[in-house]
């Protein structure tokens, strides 16, 4: 056999190591294509109807909307990011589980639109009264967008120690419990003895953008923490307010 014919043997056979090779990149380009493209986002955006909302056959969407925060939760992957707009003011009477989710409660701006904080009855063996919140847990954040959070009246007597807008508890609560608030106003309806942030974790980072604080609230902020006290002086919170 010539050089030549040699040459030239090796070149066909390189040639097919090289067709061989690109086929089956195509086909593995292929496969990651399709399988990125079937794997369902983990972030999620949702609209809430309390009044005309469908928990058991509603999209979620602007025209065919979910009727509880919770069904917005539920249907966002753990570990992924949901933001509930809210189509009408919404009547928080019960603890919203969050489970890893981060959640982000939202209303177009200028819309004037209401979360209402109410007091309930927890079941169960505590039967000390709390108020509408959030619990969060594992890796949950809480955020609030152009919302008007109003804030109960609280009744006499003893209240729960998780009588607050955003709680943790137990083995799952994340170590450092994130609220935002942007744009929002805190509504009081009488005397609120209750917290904005409960117990639960270690560290505390709170964050309020074009939201004023008033000053009954002072103090009732996060738990734990007395009126007046410094942020400087704080080492296990993280906030952009001086005091607390």
């Amino acid at each position: 056999m010539s050089l030549e014919t040699e040459i030239a043997a090796l070149v066909a056979a390189n040639n097919k190591l090289v067709d061989y090779f690109n086929g089956k990149k195509a086909a593995i380009d292929a496969a990651v294509s399709a399988a990125v493209a079937a794997a369902p986002s983990i972030v999620r955006a949702y609209w809430v109807d309390p009044l005309l909302g469908d928990d058991a056959n509603g999209l979620g969407t602007e025209v065919n909307p979910f009727k509880t925060l919770q069904k917005a939760v539920d249907a966002t992957p753990d570990g992924g990011r949901v933001t509930a707009w809210l189509a009408k003011d919404y009547v928080l009477d019960k603890s919203i589980t969050t489970s890893g989710r981060q959640l982000v409660i939202a209303a177009v701006a200028g819309s004037g639109r209401k979360l209402i904080c109410n007091e309930f009855l927890p079941e169960g063996s505590d039967q000390l009264t709390r108020m509408g919140s959030f619990w969060l847990s594992n890796g949950s954040t809480l955020q609030l967008l152009n919302v008007t959070v109003s804030l109960p009246a609280s009744s006499a007597g003893d209240l729960s120690a998780y009588y607050a807008l955003a709680f943790a508890s137990g083995s799952s609560a994340p170590i450092l419990m994130q609220v935002r608030m942007y744009n929002c106003t805190l509504e009081l309806r009488g005397t609120f003895r209750g917290k904005l942030i409960g117990p639960g974790s270690a560290l505390i980072a709170l964050s309020m953008t074009g939201t004023a604080v008033p000053s009954a609230l002072n103090g009732s902020l996060v738990v734990g923490v007395a009126a007046g006290s410094l942020s400087k002086d704080l080492g296990h919170i993280i906030t952009n307010l001086s005091s607390l």
